[in-house]
């Protein structure tokens, strides 16, 4: 019942999936982020659903990339994106771990916040236009989930950069723990999975592919921002969803 309540906070905070309203207690936060993968899953099926009926209906390959686009900020409710832009302004402020930590918590979008938001939609609507016609199924569950995945490690590895929020309830060491082997295990299924479909060098490249940026990711909120946050978690999720996107617009399924 716990994982239950669980799985229904989860998609309360990070979609707009009508689901019933329960209170939240602390005993059932510490498996919030399990169920990520799951939302990354019916995303993926939405997104799939999507190309099947633009395929049926035979409409544009640029009307496709534009459903696409805004099927990923209507099912989210545009969460991640918001941190996304939350952290692009804190990047750009040229100021210390103290003001780049205040600019996160301000709600006010900055110039950067904007025109950064625009180009990232401008590349992912780049990505699902350049996969329209040759999109498979795994191929979009594989963005979502794998992105939900990776910041999992994230969240696992990198310290809590304030002392309140979601995550710093989530910081204490048998939590992370625990989610570590939970990532782990989801990880070694995804990619013995994707072997089967895509090949060993396609697995290998993209697995590279998000080790690469989750070091990268880890290394900068530390070094920038003192730890991790909620709006830094919702960038990284931006991060890992465009360059998948990236990854089988330009290469499929193969190499």
């Amino acid at each position: 019942m716990s994982l239950l309540r669980s799985f229904f906070i989860c998609v309360s905070m990070y979609s707009i999936i009508p689901v019933p309203n329960i209170a939240w207690q602390e005993k059932d936060m510490k498996y919030i982020f399990y169920m990520l993968v799951f939302l990354g899953i019916l995303l993926g099926l939405g997104e799939y659903g999507i190309y099947v009926t633009a395929e049926h209906f035979q409409i544009s390959s640029v009307l496709y990339a534009a459903l696409s686009t805004a099927f990923i900020v209507l099912f989210t409710g545009g969460i991640h994106f918001d941190g996304y832009a939350d952290t692009i302004d804190a990047i750009f402020c040229h100021g210390n771990q103290e003001k780049r930590q205040q600019v996160l918590k301000d709600s006010n979008s900055g110039a950067f916040a904007i025109i950064y938001t625009i180009t990232y939609f401008m590349i992912m609507f780049a990505a699902f236009e350049n996969m329209y016609k040759s999109v498979e199924i795994f191929m979009l569950i594989y963005t979502f989930t794998l992105s939900r995945i990776f910041v999992l490690y994230i969240i696992a590895y990198t310290k809590s950069a304030t002392e309140k929020g979601l995550l710093y309830t989530f910081s204490k060491v048998e939590n992370k723990k625990a989610l570590l082997i939970y990532a782990y295990l989801v990880t070694i299924f995804s990619f013995i999975l994707l072997y089967f479909i895509a090949g060993l060098t396609s697995s290998l490249m993209i697995l590279l592919i998000l080790v690469i940026i989750s070091i990268i990711l880890n290394k900068y909120f530390i070094k920038v921002f003192g730890g991790l946050s909620g709006d830094l978690a919702g960038f990284s999720i931006c991060i890992y969803e465009v360059c998948l996107l990236l990854y089988f617009s330009m290469f499929g399924g193969s190499l």
